[in-house]
């Protein structure tokens, strides 16, 4: 189950001594839950989902049955007879899952890791190992042997000046084929682009959901039903519905932000900084009109967020309150919209999410929307729009010149055990 890691040796240089001993389930169990909880790993569940899901999997001796179907089928939900040629995302996840763990092994967090973990490149087999023993110090570097040169004959010179341009040339190539990357991430790279050229930063107005607290009556009815405990852990409150009122629930603003749209600020900031591009953070409540003016706009979230109801009113997608006080997204153009039905926890199986890329008539400027009927197809926006994988073989699939026009799509994400999976396209507006 576990491999031994191995390195070149080199001229003057020291064999790096490895320990060949597995380590066992118990320990590789324990450093799998460092990892998990670690910061490169809390801010994905899906990156969680899947590590675990094949570090399990390969504990219990089934590691050879780690196939993408297979860890599409029962990690994300995906029907068997899913189009994995279409449906990415098992290859995003595992490419996801290997840049987290190359970001936890050089924090601090791993200094102390006694047990390595690894994803290799090409299989979803993860590798258990302790780390290899730090290699002796070398003795003195024996001195450079003399080296004599001569010149080689006419023919040889042109020789070796025809391999040099040879392998410039290739050089060339390469830079310009990596420059430009893969379709998908031309693509993307097309969809930013009036973000990165823009002289400002990406303004991010993130949603100011209005929370309810209970009132100091409530909590000490309910200590006086559950006396404190030891360590102060929030819970829920114990009180019988007959003895509250509406004075109960008090209404707190500007204090919080939901996880969705935690995802998306969190996602799409990381994607531009390694792209060398600033944002400003602020809540939608305190940006200004005169702010979408100056600077290109992310309006995180839906009916929580009071810009995006209010540049939405001459866009084709929108969302709107139906009778039962249910949010949707409407299309003005067809009688139709997408709802989902969802329980008072906020629970749902499904959600539909809207991601526009808009030049408003308003401020003149450029306004982005990544927004969900609830939390979890706002995390799915986020997750979206900071993807290649993900986002750039939607956007090749719409109407050629796109990519001067403003656009909407309207997707659809299931939701398998809190957390969406990948969306899928049900209605894109292109003009």
């Amino acid at each position: 189950m576990g491999s031994v890691s191995k390195s070149a040796t080199g001229l003057g240089e020291a064999p790096t001594t490895s320990d060949q001993r597995v380590p066992p389930p118990d320990e590789i169990r324990r450093q799998l839950r460092a990892i998990l909880t670690s910061p490169a790993f809390l801010g994905s569940k899906r990156s969680q989902q899947f590590l675990e899901y094949v570090c399990e999997k390969s504990l219990r001796g089934e590691g050879s049955t780690l196939k993408e179907r297979t860890i599409a089928v029962e990690v994300f939900g995906r029907a068997p007879e899913s189009d994995l040629g279409e449906d990415t995302i098992v290859r995003v996840s595992a490419r996801e899952v290997r840049k987290r763990m190359a970001q936890y092994y050089t924090s601090p967090d791993a200094a102390s890791a006694e047990i390595r973990i690894d994803l290799p490149s090409g299989s979803y087999a993860p590798d258990f190992h302790y780390p290899a023993a730090p290699a002796p110090p070398a003795g003195p570097e024996p001195a450079p042997p003399t080296i004599e040169i001569v010149p080689p004959p006419r023919s040889r010179r042109l020789t070796l000046v025809a391999a040099v341009v040879v392998a410039a040339v290739a050089a060339i190539a390469a830079v310009f084929y990596f420059a430009g990357g893969s379709a998908n991430s031309r693509a993307f790279k097309t969809f930013w682009e009036p973000v990165l050229s823009a002289p400002d930063p990406l303004l991010v107005a993130v949603a100011h959901p209005i929370v309810y607290h209970a009132s100091g009556r409530v909590h000490k009815m309910s200590e006086e039903t559950a006396p404190p405990a030891p360590t102060p852990l929030q819970r829920p409150i114990q009180v019988p519905p007959d003895k509250l009122n509406g004075n109960d629930f008090v209404p707190v603003f500007n204090q919080y932000v939901g996880f969705g749209d935690m995802v998306v600020a969190t996602e799409v900031s990381a994607m531009l900084a390694a792209r060398s591009k600033a944002v400003r953070l602020r809540l939608a409540s305190t940006v200004e009109f005169a702010d979408l003016r100056k600077q290109p706009a992310l309006l995180i979230g839906a009916v929580t967020n009071r810009w995006t109801m209010e540049m939405q009113q001459a866009w084709r997608f929108r969302f709107q309150y139906t009778p039962g006080t249910r949010t949707v997204i409407a299309d003005t153009v067809q009688p139709r919209d997408w709802t989902v039905p969802a329980k008072d926890d906020g629970s749902t199986l499904d959600d539909y999410l809207l991601v526009s890329r808009i030049r408003s008539n308003q401020t003149g400027g450029l306004i982005l929307v990544a927004a969900g009927l609830k939390q979890f197809g706002t995390e799915a926006a986020g997750r979206l729009l900071a993807d290649p994988d993900q986002l750039g073989p939607i956007l090749r699939q719409l109407p050629n010149g796109w990519e001067a026009q403003n656009l909407q799509l309207v997707l659809h994400a299931r939701v398998i055990g809190n957390t969406p999976a990948q969306p899928e396209v049900v209605a894109t507006h292109v003009w």
